[in-house]
């Protein structure tokens, strides 16, 4: 229940301050205090903008399903495996950019290098006869 005080306080208006001392607080509180809203606050409020957000929503996860799809049906390369180094050093060197009579002359050093030594025999009489001229 209401007593009497409580309902005086209740109709009571508050007390406006004088006109003078309005302006005075408002015109030193002003340059403190934007008029406009943020840039944010724009955004956010604006039909527009809401509509533009809720729209991607709904349309990015589609166009992530539509792009995993084309990408599961596209073509797939077949990676050449080299069957032995010196077709993987000749694969290297076409991939560098290196002309193909480049790569053939990198894939038969390769192969030289990958055989092993030959003994060479020489003879005795060869070497003299060469020596003697």
């Amino acid at each position: 229940m209401m007593d009497d005080i409580e309902r005086q306080l209740l109709e009571a208006g508050r007390p406006e301050p004088r006109g003078e001392a309005r302006a005075r607080v408002l015109a030193a509180t002003m340059p403190l205090v934007r008029r406009e809203g943020s840039r944010l606050d724009r955004i956010w409020f604006s039909r527009r903008w809401r509509t533009a957000a809720g729209l991607m929503l709904l349309i990015l996860p589609g166009v992530d399903a539509v792009s995993t799809r084309i990408v599961a049906l596209a073509p797939m390369t077949e990676v050449r495996r080299p069957a032995d180094a010196a077709q993987a050093v000749e694969m290297a060197a076409l991939e560098m950019g290196l002309t193909p009579a480049d790569a053939a002359a990198l894939r038969a050093q390769a192969i030289a290098a990958t055989r092993p030594p030959t003994m060479t025999t020489l003879r005795v009489e060869t070497l003299y006869r060469g020596s003697n001229r």
